[in-house]
């Protein structure tokens, strides 16, 4: 598993280290170009003051050592140079103690040079009097320069690397500090019981991780309200089924308890509409489980006056039985819908208008345009609905007053949440003949598409 604080400090640690390399790596260089060019200076500046101070009189000049002459000078480096003195090209009037033999620079020509003495390499800076007769040379051995570099070049190596190891351990500290709070969002998540489904705590945290929690809390928020719903529904739904099975129970007692064939009959008959309203009533919650798990419907273009038609041809056997009329009025109207989902809406529309009208009551489904978009109507003139029980009637178990129980109260919630899901408009008002109910259903309107350019 990656860890964000191990990839952080490789990256932290893999930049500065290349970054330390490479200024390191610049800083010798710079180092030792320049320290080339401060000892050349040097080495003028010895040989200038050399030359300066030896004395008109060639004799003066104390023996083959000159160090005091360089001390007189001021020359602090005196210990890491050697020098000579030349009157002509033949005779050396001074030079340092274990001075070569022979001329530092064997042609006496004045400015820098760099030869080869006994297989050793020197820088040698050579300058002569006006008149030619005095040459001063003084020089050094690369090596012993070399090695004085290298002695300053490890101790900045030191001091480096004892820095990059401080910021190192400053950086680890700094992204402990950092991530600390995603540490505390762990523990939290850690610690709690798999249903506690409580936000995250939000107030401190920084503003990097402010939308990530808040879009977790969200998510558990929606979730919360998913599981409170899932449990509404299963409760509600064992309450429900609790009556007819209880109502089979009872009948079929009644049933077995019968003297005569007449009473069997009609307690049979009794069993038989139990049966079918449970049977509605698992269909239903079929239904209602079937919408919810649907997550991203399948949508296609379809004339809902066809879509009518074909689902009010299931009714017309119980619409005869039950003595209703079913009356169609619809005009050709496209909408963009699941056509199972459409189905079902319709079922219990319809489903609905003939459970609560009476003999002799008529149905009416109709579709078509309006100012408000594609619509779906069914109205009956049976009973109705008080005007303030109206926008109860889609909650879910739900049942008019008076009513006598014949729905399951789930028929109205399924076509609500449908009518949600294809983000359409549901109206309620009077039936036929200002009678009994009407339930209007608007339909976004499809945008058609722009028309080719010519």
């Amino acid at each position: 598993m990656k860890s964000l604080r191990q990839r952080m400090m490789r990256v932290l640690f893999l930049t500065i280290g290349i970054c330390w390399a490479l200024a390191l790596t610049a800083l010798l260089i710079y180092t030792q170009v320049s320290s080339s060019s401060i000892w050349d200076s040097k080495l003028q500046a010895i040989a200038t003051q050399l030359l300066l101070a030896i004395p008109q009189n060639n004799e003066q000049l104390p023996g083959k050592d000159a160090s005091p002459l360089l001390r007189s000078a001021g020359l602090a480096e005196a210990g890491l140079l050697t020098y000579q003195v030349w009157a002509g090209h033949d005779r050396l009037l001074a030079g340092a103690p274990g001075a070569p033999s022979t001329a530092l620079q064997g042609s006496f020509l004045d400015g820098f040079s760099s030869p080869m003495i006994d297989g050793r390499k020197w820088r040698v800076y050579s300058i002569s009097d006006s008149n030619r007769q005095l040459t001063v040379q003084v020089g050094y051995l690369h090596s012993v320069i070399s090695a004085d570099m290298r002695r300053k070049a490890f101790v900045a190596l030191c001091i480096a690397s004892s820095l990059l190891a401080l910021v190192g351990l400053l950086m680890w500290q700094v992204l402990r500090r950092a991530l600390r709070p995603v540490l505390v969002i762990e523990n939290a998540l850690r610690g709690r019981h798999r249903f506690d489904l409580t936000p995250l705590w939000v107030g401190a945290l920084p503003v990097e991780l402010r939308p990530l929690v808040e879009g977790f809390n969200h998510l558990l928020r929606q979730l919360d309200q998913a599981l409170e719903g899932e449990r509404r529904f299963i409760a509600n739904a064992a309450h429900e089924l609790r009556t007819p099975l209880s109502a089979l129970q009872a009948h079929a007692q009644i049933a077995l308890r019968a003297t005569t064939l007449a009473e069997k009959d009609a307690t049979l008959h009794k069993l038989l509409a139990v049966v079918a309203r449970s049977t509605r009533l698992s269909e239903q919650l079929l239904d209602l489980a079937s919408l919810e798990a649907v997550h991203k419907p399948h949508r296609t273009q379809v004339d809902l006056s066809e879509l009518i038609g074909y689902v009010t041809d299931e009714f017309e056997v119980q619409a005869a039985q039950a003595q209703r009329t079913l009356l169609l009025e619809t005009q050709p109207c496209l909408i963009d819908c699941d056509v199972d989902a459409m189905g079902i809406l319709l079922r219990n529309l319809i489903d609905n208008a003939l459970r609560y009208t009476g003999p002799g009551d008529h149905v009416k489904i109709s579709c078509g345009p309006s100012p408000q978009g594609p619509c779906l109507q069914v109205a009956d003139d049976g009973p109705g609905v008080a005007a303030a029980e109206r926008e109860s009637i889609f909650e879910r178990f739900y049942r008019v007053p008076g009513s006598g129980g014949q729905g399951s109260g789930i028929g109205l919630s399924l076509v609500k949440n449908i009518v949600q899901g294809h983000h359409a408009s549901i109206v309620t008002s009077s039936g036929l003949a200002g009678k009994g109910l009407s339930i209007s259903v608007y339909f976004p309107g499809i945008v058609p598409p722009p028309a080719p350019a010519p």
